[in-house]
């Protein structure tokens, strides 16, 4: 999924309000226009919202953001992460891995199980009225599913996705992010596959892990099998033009490289509620951000960089995307160290 829907956008900042945190702040400091959650139908890029989700964590040192009575400290993803590394089997792996998170914290208890054929990740939280929204069961399910599909190179494909509460006014969602058959009001929020994944070798090495759990939590947003979509191959083939340097082709030139006509591609990227300029301004949001803070380069270099001829209306741009201007956000994030 290359987008999310704006309710986790809004639900996982829930806890702001009780710790005294700036709602506007966190968005801003993610890229993210607050003025944009007013619009109805309103998405948002993946490494938007990861940005966001860490800056929640970061802020309340609580990787469970604030949906359970005790908190979870920043770093205990991966730190159980590190530990599991050297098993042998993804059965083994998550073994090891819910047993570790059964033993530091009480508030989401965790099983494995396996029944014939079907094997099944459960957990509930202990005290689920603190997750009104259900943002916390919904992302921990994410977790487990990608998380896992990730070590072993290949997605686990799901039969059945059990949730402990009744079905949600974003049903549709959900069906992406978990595509199997979805059951509500359900004794355990549960992710059921077929039992074969247990005995499957991990693939990934410590050097790979240690940059997964970098990227930490856009990796863990993507749905597997996601880099093969139409927006994907497009980003790829204007991402790979010239490293460090966004260069656009027509939408003519950009539909003759995928072999279909111009009509063809608009609607089927219309069909995936996107569009050629909103991928555009994707890639030129992104790349100005790291850029930015990362490589601290000039406003000015930065526009040229992503494709804009006068640095004002980059900036215009800039502020439109993320609320402030480019000065703004590197003032913001110097400030915050």
């Amino acid at each position: 999924m290359a987008t999310v829907c704006k309710h986790h956008v809004t639900a996982c900042m829930a806890s702001a309000d009780h710790r005294q945190i700036s709602k506007r702040a966190l968005l801003e400091r993610a890229g993210i226009n607050p003025q944009l959650l007013q619009r109805r139908g309103q998405r948002f890029h993946t490494e938007q919202v990861a940005r966001l989700f860490k800056s929640v964590q970061d802020s309340l040192d609580d990787e469970f953001m604030g949906f359970t009575e005790s908190p979870c400290r920043v770093g205990l993803f991966a730190t159980m992460a590190e530990l599991v590394c050297r098993c042998a089997t993804l059965g083994e792996l998550l073994e090891r891995a819910l047993n570790f998170y059964n033993l530091v914290n009480r508030d989401i208890v965790m099983s494995l199980t396996k029944n014939h054929q079907r094997a099944a990740i459960s957990f509930t939280m202990r005290r689920p009225e603190l997750d009104s929204e259900h943002f916390m069961a919904e992302w921990w399910l994410v977790i487990w599913h990608r998380f896992p599909s990730w070590y072993i190179g290949e997605p686990i494909r799901l039969q059945e996705t059990h949730f402990t509460f009744a079905e949600p006014a974003h049903r549709d969602e959900l069906k992406v992010m978990f595509p199997a058959q979805l059951s509500f009001n359900r004794p355990a929020n549960q992710l059921i596959f077929d039992a074969h994944y247990l005995d499957m070798p991990l693939r990934r090495n410590s050097q790979q892990l240690s940059e997964y759990l970098t990227n930490m939590p856009a990796d863990l947003m993507t749905i597997p099998g996601s880099a093969d979509t139409l927006e994907s191959q497009i980003e790829r083939h204007i991402s790979q033009r010239q490293p460090g340097r966004l260069e656009f082709l027509s939408l003519e030139n950009m539909a003759a490289l995928l072999d279909m006509s111009v009509q063809t591609l608009h609607r089927r990227l219309a069909a995936s509620d996107t569009s050629y300029q909103k991928i555009k301004d994707n890639l030129r949001r992104e790349m100005a951000i790291q850029q930015l803070i990362e490589q601290c380069m000039t406003v000015e270099q930065v526009a040229e960089r992503v494709g804009y001829s006068e640095s004002r209306s980059f900036s215009r741009a800039f502020k439109h995307w993320t609320g402030v201007t480019p000065r703004e956000y590197c003032k913001q994030r110097s400030a915050r160290g």
